[in-house]
């Protein structure tokens, strides 16, 4: 098999497509990708991230949304469209550094295709769009660059500049989610590794260090010149350090493995033949460098997504591109375990079986979300009409797409509106809700406010003192109540 990059690459786009289309067309798959979308917008309109609109996120996340929404002219299913196409780069990324590492297409198709297949068939692992699904194409693309050629020839350096450039992709990762510190570490280790131990050369490898380092810097600093010229450092230093370091709950060790173990075994068809690839490179040293550090690479990240004590199934995305990559190594044809299954997955005609499955999983995906409850578009509906130029109105329940969709200027800081609500988000912030209440009601444009009438985690002192200014008029469905400001 002699595979051409570039094609393949059009091959993992369209296999990307048919994968992810069905998921294009509805107003929100989760609230996160909401909020990217909005306070993008914010930004696009004047308003500065930290000072006018706060979230828990980095401003690298908004960034990007916000040149996607210039890229796209903002429509949903564009931006959609733009995710399709980052996982299908990073697919094709993971391709590159499998080959690269291991020098075999089979091993490199084998991560592309298990990357898409593993983003695009839970939705709260990969089909909705998390900051994970950007960031891990910066950092495959670092691992392909750098830590793949060395990893099959260790013997052979290559050039210097990989280690600058590493770390300026790494570094962009790290303004989009700080979870990306993690892949950092592993690639900063494995650098000292390679020169220390493997070369024995302590002063090349304090250089490529330095290299990486200095990369890697270079979009934080840019993030840093930001805020410095609006005098905002402050502000940045307190988001990003005092209230994140809130963030963590307290959880049993007991419950942070069983949540690993729900990831192992959801996708338990990659850990299988990554444990393969593992046992021969520890008999026989089959890719024995490249799937050693894979296993570290999974082990680090796995640390850095146990850390918060929070589990959500789209923090586990960050531990796609290293359990594909061992699984793909497993297809290396001197891996002798197994033969009958790998001679099996080479053959073209399973190529042919997965872009059938592709098709089936596409329209499966497009049939789930036409019959989902649309609730931010119900929203639009009903306001398109009944808003005068510069009304506005208060989402209390997190559909906060609808104000983009309606191209309405938020009326509170906190676009994710669970940041005024839930406890844990309260303390971090060390909000005053009735001071929150008393800004927006000090504002003469708020005319509605939408609320869920049973949910009790927005039953708190916030929303009592609003809504003694609020009436009730109408309702949407059961979960959508809309009250308007008493004359």
């Amino acid at each position: 098999m002699n595979l051409r990059p570039w094609p393949l690459l059009f091959f993992f786009v369209v296999l990307s497509l048919l994968l992810r289309w069905g998921t294009s067309f509805i107003s929100v798959i989760n609230h996160d990708e909401s909020t990217y979308i909005v306070i993008a917008q914010e930004i696009l309109n004047g308003k500065v991230y930290l000072r006018d609109v706060i979230d828990t996120k980095p401003i690298g996340v908004f960034w990007l949304y916000a040149a996607i929404i210039k890229l796209t002219g903002g429509s949903i299913p564009g931006i959609r469209l733009v995710t399709h196409l980052f996982v299908a780069l990073t697919a094709w990324a993971c391709f590159w550094a499998g080959r690269r590492a291991t020098g075999s297409d089979r091993v490199g198709l084998a991560a592309g295709i298990a990357y898409l297949f593993a983003t695009s068939t839970y939705t709260h692992y990969g089909v909705g769009p998390n900051s994970e699904l950007f960031f891990n194409c910066f950092t495959v693309a670092a691992l392909g660059i750098g830590i793949a050629p060395r990893a099959s020839s260790p013997a052979e350096d290559g050039p210097m500049w990989h280690w600058p450039l590493m770390g300026v992709l790494l570094g962009t990762a790290v303004i989009i989610k700080p979870f990306a510190a993690a892949e950092s570490l592993a690639m900063g280790l494995f650098a000292l590794w390679y020169y220390w131990w493997r070369r024995r050369e302590v002063m090349r490898g304090f250089l490529a260090g330095g290299m990486l380092v200095a990369g890697f810097a270079l979009p934080l600093l840019a993030v840093y010149a930001y805020y410095l010229r609006l005098d905002m450092v402050d502000e940045l230093l307190y988001y990003s350090f005092t209230v994140n370091s809130k963030y963590p709950v307290e959880l049993a060790w007991h419950l942070r493995l069983k949540y690993l173990g729900d990831y192992l075994l959801r996708y338990s068809v990659l850990v299988l033949p990554a444990g393969a690839a593992l046992v021969v490179a520890y008999r026989r040293g089959i890719n024995r460098t490249w799937v050693y550090f894979l296993l570290g690479y999974f082990t680090v990240v796995t640390l850095m997504i146990l850390s918060p004590g929070r589990r959500f199934g789209y923090y586990q995305i960050q531990l796609h591109p290293a359990l594909c990559l061992l699984a793909a190594a497993f297809m290396d044809q001197r891996v002798e375990i197994w033969n009958g299954l790998r001679r099996w997955l080479s053959r073209r005609i399973v190529v042919y079986g997965l872009v059938g499955i592709a098709t089936v999983l596409g329209i499966s995906h497009f049939l789930s979300y036409q019959v989902k409850t649309d609730r931010p578009q119900m929203i639009v509906e009903y306001f398109r009409d009944r808003l005068e130029p510069g009304d506005q109105y208060f989402s209390v329940t997190s559909h906060q797409i609808s104000y983009y969709l309606l191209k309405r200027e938020v009326p509170t800081r906190f676009v994710h509106t669970a940041l005024m609500f839930y406890d844990q988000y309260v303390k971090a912030f060390e909000l005053d809700e009735r001071a929150e209440a008393e800004r927006l009601l000090a504002n003469p444009n708020l005319r509605y406010v939408i609320r869920h009438p049973k949910d009790k985690l927005f039953f708190t002192p916030l929303s009592e003192r609003l809504l003694q200014e609020f009436t009730l008029v109408d309702s949407l469905d059961q979960e959508l109540y809309i009250y308007k400001r008493k004359e």
